[in-house]
């Protein structure tokens, strides 16, 4: 028979270090441990369901915006009208001009999302809390749950950007004050009305809830509010290359997403009208500015050649000097088109594009040209020359002042008829069921996390505390076993009831 410190050697002695994982072992372990399981579990789901039904629901607005190839509306004006105010953008640039702060701060302002404003919810606790003494005694409470809503509040400059408080002093009056985390009063008022106070300003459109209900206000600067419209808004392009964007904004109050995508997408659709517009605005300021400066230019030509006329009686042109007139009438006439398309090009591109070396290069040719019409000009008689020289200043101002005339009637129905090209597919609508949480899903994993984290601890600790199991385990460390005593479960029934009987 093996001695009493024999029996009492401890686990870690008798387990065998080659010995393989025991299913039915671990079976075992968890059917012994199957309540601590049941209620690790069920402590779990308790938890998963409780987050479910208190967690604020989070929704989600979306629109639908396709950006098309730019036009003019006007094909009728002619492939270089139409290549000056046609310019394809990339999906990505557009997305990166939607969140761009141009279009942002339009929001930021409208919305007011630069104040946060939202009811206290210890204090909410603490109203509710009264409200159920006030009800144990059998008396009737009236309550309202609160809500407010701001429409200016501003501080001094050297002011805290916050935490500042609002507590309802009655709902039926509307009266409130504010006081800041000190618990100084800053300032009291009346629901709708504007108060000033020491460089402080309040508006607060909307208030009611339970008297003493407090509420938490704090002052935002403007880039944050963009930043927390950039990270909430998200903008993608359905299919490739199809410019077919989705806007999506997710937040907790339905009317207000749903008014910042419609507000987004709308500053969008507007300026990307108005830097259309703006392109053809430009190029007739440009027109209106030279126009005077031609038609007076003409004028005084006009002005010369008939006095030339009248002391020289008539000038006749040979055939070479009016094959050289139209040449040089013409020349001038594309290098006035080359200064409108310029003054155009300059403002999409760079002159190391691509097209605008090419508008360089164009009017480098029709310059060498004209320098060598003006070389031969050189060798005709001197009247000629000079009846030639005024002709010719005639000709090419008449020739760019009719050209300024048709530009400007052509710019003015291109301004008239622009149209972006931005499309609002679908409006802003916000789906009816929140997006998050989702509650099945979170008590289905709250429920697993529960069963297999009690499982993995009963398991664990199983196998460091493990003890001798059998006779075997004794026997393979050099120990001899003689005999053994089976437990008995009626004679440990009987043993309690004996020990029972003793103690009455």
């Amino acid at each position: 028979m093996p001695t009493k410190n024999n029996l009492t050697t401890p686990s870690r002695q008798v387990n065998n270090p080659n010995e393989v994982l025991d299913i039915a072992r671990l079976v075992g372990v968890l059917l012994d441990g199957k309540w601590f399981i049941v209620f690790v579990t069920a402590l779990f789901m308790t938890a998963g369901v409780s987050y479910a039904l208190l967690a604020t629901p989070i929704y989600r607005a979306d629109a639908l915006v396709q950006v098309e190839q730019k036009s003019t509306g006007l094909p009728s004006l002619g492939a270089d009208m139409a290549d000056m105010f046609a310019q394809e953008s990339s999906a990505v640039t557009e997305i990166e001009i939607i969140k761009s702060r141009m279009v942002l701060s339009q929001t930021v302002d409208k919305f007011n999302l630069t104040v946060l404003a939202s009811p206290d919810y210890f204090s909410y606790l603490s109203v509710t809390s009264a409200k159920i003494n006030f009800m144990s005694n059998g008396k009737k409470w009236i309550g309202i749950d609160p809500y407010i809503s701001i429409s200016k509040f501003m501080l001094p400059e050297n002011a805290k950007s916050g935490p500042y408080q609002i507590t309802l002093l009655d709902n039926d009056k509307g009266s409130y004050q504010l006081s800041d985390d000190q618990d100084k009063v800053i300032l009291s008022g009346h629901v709708g009305v504007l108060v000033e106070k020491e460089g402080y300003q309040l508006l607060v459109k909307r208030l009611g809830g339970d008297n003493g209900q407090k509420y938490n206000v704090s002052k935002r600067s403007q880039l944050a509010a963009i930043r927390w419209l950039q990270k909430n808004l998200t903008i993608t392009e359905i299919g490739k290359k199809s410019g077919i964007l989705l806007f999506a904004f997710i937040g907790e109050s339905k009317a207000q997403i749903k008014g910042i995508v419609y507000d987004i997408s709308t500053n969008y659709f507007l300026q990307n009208l108005a830097r259309n517009a703006e392109m053809a605005k430009n190029s007739l300021d440009f027109i209106n500015i030279h126009l005077p400066e031609v038609k007076e230019k003409l004028t005084e030509y006009e002005d010369k050649l008939n006095s030339f006329k009248s002391e020289n009686d008539s000038v006749d042109l040979g055939m070479e000097a009016q094959s050289t007139l139209e040449l040089m009438v013409s020349l001038e006439g594309q290098l006035n088109e080359l200064t409108f398309k310029e003054s155009d090009i300059s403002k999409l591109f760079t002159k190391n594009h691509p097209a605008y070396i090419a508008l360089l290069d164009k009017r480098k040719t029709l310059n060498e040209q004209r320098e060598a019409l003006n070389t031969k000009i050189q060798t005709l008689p001197k009247k000629q020359r000079e009846v030639l020289r005024i002709m010719r200043d005639v000709e090419v101002n008449q020739a760019v002042y009719l050209q300024l005339l048709n530009k400007k009637q052509e710019l003015s129905i291109v301004q008239a008829s622009t149209v972006g090209n931005v499309r609002i597919l679908d409006t802003a609508a916000v789906y009816d069921k929140p997006i998050k949480p989702v509650k099945s899903l979170i008590v289905g994993l709250t429920t697993m996390l529960g069963g297999m984290l009690s499982s993995a601890f009963l398991i664990t600790k199983s196998a460091f505390n493990r003890g001798i199991e059998s006779p075997d385990q004794i026997e393979a460390i050099g120990f001899s076993v003689y005999a053994t005593v089976p437990k008995s479960a009626q004679q440990a029934h009987i043993n309690n009831h004996i020990v029972h009987k003793k103690r009455h």
